[in-house]
């Protein structure tokens, strides 16, 4: 059993770690924590690091050299293991994202380009290597990773079935949007899912790329709703004023008759909606 203080300074050091935001999301416990909390997530650190031990177990030499150099982020331990044979697709753990597409979430390009060079295949699970990279970056590398497949341009999967650009977009990552521009990819594709998703992420930037250089139909409506209705339901100001200024229709009404109005989510954004209605009646 842990002591008082013990949960205070665990909770202090914790709130500081990015691991504490996973786990958080992983067991869905809610803030502020509790020393109940707290007991659960040790308990899931354990049985997490027994089921890795157990799992390392399962490797054979030149897999298990890659994971460790992968581990200790050692470039030139992970080529050496590839080269003796170690499969470029191993997952972190059982029914886990790939090295490569972990290597992405983590920030380390170095890592994810070494095992994509050497076969990783960026459409294992589900294409969740493109996906990854379409959230997090860089752009270089998923331009590289799109080269090695072949992809319709209105290419549609991961866990919410949505097009590589609507991934993009919802993370705000205008460089990937970009690149896949370049790679041949629809960004339009999906009912312009993609405009809805950056208005929904509060992304300005994606929204300002989508609107003014890929053209994207203002009115056109994902689950029946045009841009516009997202912006206003997630308080989006920033993405409301672009799509207003584009030429948005603040009246435009969805299946049930009804307008963005009905779901602004703050008085700001009804002002602005306001406003931009007695513009147009000029």
């Amino acid at each position: 059993m842990m002591e008082p203080e013990d949960y205070e300074t665990m909770h202090r050091v914790l709130e500081r770690s990015k691991v504490l935001n996973d786990l958080i999301q992983e067991m869905d416990l809610d803030m502020p924590l509790t020393p109940t909390a707290l007991e659960e997530i040790e308990a899931y650190r354990v049985r997490r690091y027994a089921e890795e031990c157990f799992y390392r177990e399962t490797l054979d030499a030149p897999d298990l050299e890659l994971y460790d150099s992968y581990e200790a982020k050692h470039s030139a331990g992970m080529q050496a293991a590839l080269t003796a044979g170690a499969n470029p697709n191993l997952p972190i753990c059982w029914e886990c994202a790939s090295l490569a597409s972990d290597a992405v979430r983590c920030g380390w390009a170095e890592g994810a380009e070494l095992l994509l060079d050497a076969g990783s295949s960026p459409l294992e699970d589900d294409a969740q290597l493109l996906i990854d990279l379409c959230c997090n970056g860089p752009s270089s590398l998923l331009k590289k990773a799109l080269l090695l497949c072949d992809l319709p341009p209105d290419w549609q999967g991961g866990p919410d079935f949505m097009n590589l650009a609507a991934y993009a977009a919802a993370a705000g990552q205008v460089d990937c949007l970009r690149a896949l521009r370049e790679c041949g990819m629809d960004l339009l594709a999906g009912d312009g899912r993609a405009l809805c998703e950056a208005c929904k992420e509060n992304k300005p930037e994606a929204v300002r790329y989508l609107v003014y250089d890929c053209r994207a139909p203002l009115e056109e409506e994902y689950d029946d709703w045009s841009p516009l209705f997202y912006a206003a339901q997630y308080d989006a100001m920033d993405c409301a004023r672009i799509l207003l200024k584009a030429g948005a229709n603040p009246l435009h009404e969805d299946i049930c008759g009804n307008t963005p109005f009905k779901w602004a989510a703050s008085d700001n954004m009804h002002m602005l909606l306001e406003e931009a209605k007695r513009k147009r009646r000029w």
